[in-house]
């Protein structure tokens, strides 16, 4: 009895493997509609197909894929529309995108990581300590003209780099990471545009700061250049090596240095198309008339800042690792919560959204409950004199609670990696930018929020 128990519990189990394998397998497709769809979805995940097209169609994109998962089980992987418009090849669920600043949240996490290896190494007692250690005093970069211009740089510390309160305002002197910054600097070291990261911070360094590191935040790529060579110098590694031997043990195979020029494109990478009517420009490489995400700026010098490229599957999975969903977490749970937790800066002391640690973080807040109608004057919700009591702001919750994203922008590339609190984690990758760009991602944003909300049954299927 208890042989053919086991033998029958053992048969349920391979039916339920067979099943998993066959829905996870992209069927190929005998022809090709106008705009493709390749990979597996389920149907009470079509919400999100709708989405995804009506976006393609809408600002004209050539191509997106699309990856979901939920409580850990990858559910949805789909390739939309043409990875190349001229050959009319189709984007596949595993094809490479350029992720621009959507590398900066994989770049926290190496940082966290490698803290965290400092303090299992005794080199530090604890996280927090790692993340005070002054950042320029890892690099060995000279100022540019051998002097230092402000000497509050030394005062910069990893976890200022890492929320983007280095001292740097790109709102007030340019970012030296692109144009026309980026050309004044070329200019005046007497270099071509197709600068190193090296370059551009030894170069920053015969500049004075904008602000008092440690004072605000204000986005900054060139800090996360630096953390790039930070991360060079502690584990001796190159950043892309360093990275990649980090994601590995994940299963996380795609996540690689981009390059600049079309013909050094990677294998399985999209082409990037400008918008229609988008001007040429002169490459940065060599001087050549070239559609800018092919030269506006030298994509080699951002390989920490902006410079990976990824799939779309292996982004939602490094936030199942990150979640520890699936076997021993990349971080551990206080690293988690220092990557999420609420910056001590001014600017957000107050606010349900904030930069953390690589991450755009939003404390979901309570829904103001409406007085019911039939309310006497002074008493009801319907009398303008006396509105209704909004909820105090909810300031703090732990991390499985919060909402955390990040995006990315390019010529060509447009990005969103967005974790909601109800267990599911979605990678939206683009291989052209609108040039109404804000619409866009407003609309792609709550297209995939409310997609989310639509779905009445999750499959039960993994396809990691």
């Amino acid at each position: 009895m208890r042989y053919r128990l086991a033998t029958l519990l053992g048969l349920f189990a391979l039916t339920g493997w067979a099943l998993a394998q066959t829905l996870c397998i992209p069927p190929a497709p005998t022809s090709l509609p106008s705009r493709p769809i390749t990979g597996y979805s389920a149907a009470s995940l079509e919400p999100y197909d709708r989405v995804m097209q009506r976006l393609l169609e809408r600002y004209q994109i050539p191509g997106a894929a699309l990856a979901v998962a939920k409580d850990g089980r990858l559910v949805l992987s789909r390739g939309y529309g043409f990875a190349d418009v001229r050959t009319k090849e189709p984007v596949l669920p595993d094809t490479l995108f350029r992720l621009a600043s959507l590398s900066k949240p994989i770049t926290a996490v190496a940082v966290l990581h490698l803290g965290e290896s400092q303090v299992f190494q005794g080199v530090y007692p604890d996280l927090n300590s790692f993340l005070n250690e002054k950042a320029f005093s890892f690099i060995n970069i000279p100022p540019y003209g051998g002097l230092l211009a402000d000497p509050r740089l030394k005062r910069i510390t990893l976890r200022d780099l890492l929320q983007h309160s280095g001292g740097w305002h790109r709102g007030w002197a340019g970012d030296p990471m692109f144009r026309p910054t980026l050309s004044d600097i070329a200019r005046a070291m007497g270099r071509p545009e197709r600068l190193s990261s090296r370059e551009l911070i030894a170069f920053m360094m015969s500049r004075k700061l904008q602000f008092a590191p440690g004072s605000r935040s204000a986005y900054s790529n060139l800090g996360y250049a630096v953390l790039g060579q930070v991360i060079e110098k502690i584990s001796g590694q190159p950043y892309e090596a360093y990275v990649q031997t980090m994601l590995r043990p994940l299963g996380i195979y795609s996540v690689r240095a981009g390059k600049t020029r079309p013909q050094d494109r990677l294998k399985g990478e999209v082409r990037y198309h400008d918008f229609p009517g988008a001007p040429l420009v002169k490459s940065v490489i060599d001087g050549a008339l070239v559609n800018r995400p092919y030269g506006e700026f030298y994509l080699e010098a951002h390989t920490a800042n902006g410079g990976l490229v990824a799939s779309a599957p292996d982004l939602v999975r490094l936030v199942v690792a990150l979640e520890g969903w699936r076997g021993p977490p990349l971080l551990s749970r206080e690293a988690l919560h220092e990557m999420l937790q609420r910056p001590r800066l001014p600017q957000y002391e107050k606010t349900a959204r904030y930069y953390a640690l690589g991450w755009g973080v939003r404390v979901p807040q309570p829904q103001t409950q409406p007085h019911p109608p039939g309310g006497t004057a002074g008493q009801g919700s319907s009398d303008p004199r006396n509105p209704p009591a909004r909820p105090p702001l909810v300031l703090s919750l732990p991390p499985e609670q919060l909402e955390w994203s990040h995006d990315g922008a390019f010529a060509g590339s447009r990005t969103l990696l967005l974790r909601l609190p109800n267990g599911v984690a979605l990678a939206a990758l683009f291989n052209s930018r609108p040039w109404n760009d804000w619409s866009f991602m407003a609309e792609l944003r709550r297209g995939l929020e409310n997609a989310t909300q639509a779905v009445q049954h999750w499959p039960d299927h993994d396809c990691f």
